[in-house]
């Protein structure tokens, strides 16, 4: 793959943890697809159950980031998995609040937390 341009990811034991890379406030929708299936695939192949979401360098996001969210969502939870999300930003937790996605998963502090939330 390629050096990622909206995403980093890395695993730790069952648990792969994505990371957002800098404003992806341009967010072209082919691109991230393209990128996204890429990452999807990684998590295939590390046969991992739980997954998390580090938001800690965006300010916000939009619709993209969120469909991206349910589809990796969907694809733990086929595996009897857990999503969590962390280092979100004050508009990030509303955007999060408005679309009841924080009924959904764990919006904890940190990655630390967002461990224990997956696997707890």
């Amino acid at each position: 793959m390629s050096k990622p341009k909206y995403f980093t990811v890395e695993q730790a034991d069952d648990t792969v943890i994505f990371a957002a890379i800098g404003s992806i406030g341009g967010l072209v929708e082919d691109a991230a697809r393209t990128e996204w299936d890429a990452l999807l695939n990684q998590v295939d192949a590390a046969n991992a159950t739980h997954a998390i979401i580090d938001l800690g360098a965006l300010d916000y996001f939009g619709s993209i980031m969120l469909e991206l969210l349910v589809v990796l969502w969907k694809r733990v939870s086929a595996k009897g998995g857990k999503l969590a999300l962390c280092k979100v930003s004050p508009v990030g937790l509303e955007i999060l609040h408005t679309a009841k996605f924080d009924t959904l998963w764990p919006i904890v502090a940190d990655r630390e937390e967002a461990l224990e939330a997956v696997k707890g």
